[in-house]
């Protein structure tokens, strides 16, 4: 899969829809049935590769029927893109989050591996680990919330810390908190996620686990949310064209030319960096 990323057959979808007689997207992928051979990646059969992304791709077909308000997608001077630009880089953000949860579950599932679910070991500098989270997904955790004045107007790494019963909140135990910009767990040193099976390694919650856990090692980073940037009806975005690998996970070491190859396969740049090591 790293070696085939969706993104390239994306980019022939887009082109077709853009420059042909198409009015929806659905009846272009009714040509792709045969092999497509690009210069580093073969499909032997895109058109089934390509629909169970469909619901991703007709967010082209806003370029021709014009409904709801598009994200506002900036720059990195914080200036409007135009909206073909942002339209590509929300389906590139929403394709490479379902594909990579894919490969990621391949790469960790099948280990037993508890990286991710850990809060940093008593030799580590860093001391907590913290796991974003969306509103919506804190019901998921049967632990204590903070979500008062004070830590809506912080965020973990502000300093001085958010004080918790007059200590620095991580050396609390684990704890959902309400930060400025998100919700997030928050695991201190040697805490663990309280929906970890210590004995079998495994996840309580495995289905329903949040976005986070969906993609720990390898993530797009196409766009970034910019809620201080939101308008009324318009989420907005900052435009990244990146990819990032967690250097801690043992994979993402051995497959670093795999990884790296897959980025620049879907026009993004490789990022590779430690999280908590």
């Amino acid at each position: 899969m790293l070696a085939n990323p969706i993104l390239p057959l994306v980019r022939i979808v887009q082109m077709l829809y853009i420059t042909g007689p198409f009015e929806r997207i659905a009846p272009i992928l009714d040509e792709f049935n045969e092999p497509v051979e690009m210069a580093a990646s073969t499909y032997p059969d895109p058109k089934a590769l390509l629909l169970p992304y469909l619901e991703d791709l007709q967010l082209f077909e806003q370029l021709k029927y014009p409904g709801q308000e598009d994200p506002l997608v900036l720059d990195e001077t914080l200036k409007p893109l135009d909206r073909f630009e942002s339209l590509e880089l929300l389906v590139t953000q929403q394709i490479l989050a379902r594909e990579l949860e894919k490969i990621n579950s391949l790469l960790c599932g099948p280990c037993g591996c508890t990286l991710c679910c850990l809060g940093p070991s008593g030799e580590m500098d860093q001391v907590f680990f913290e796991i974003p989270l969306h509103e919506q997904e804190t019901t998921l955790f049967s632990i204590p919330k903070i979500d008062t004045e004070e830590s809506r107007q912080t965020d973990p790494y502000a300093e001085p810390p958010l004080l918790v019963a007059g200590a620095p909140f991580f050396q609390a135990p684990p704890a959902l908190y309400h930060w400025k910009k998100n919700w997030s767990l928050i695991l201190p040193k040697e805490g663990a996620c309280p929906n970890l099976e210590r004995t079998s390694g495994g996840c309580t919650i495995y289905p329903d686990r949040p976005d986070t856990c969906r993609r720990p090692q390898i993530f797009p980073y196409a766009l970034e949310r910019l809620p201080e940037h939101d308008t009324v009806e318009r989420p907005a975005y900052i435009a990244r064209r990146k990819l990032l690998a967690i250097w801690d996970c043992p994979y993402v070491q051995e497959l670093r030319e795999e990884i790296g190859a897959y980025a620049q396969l879907c026009g993004l740049t490789p990022i590779f960096k430690w999280n908590k090591a």
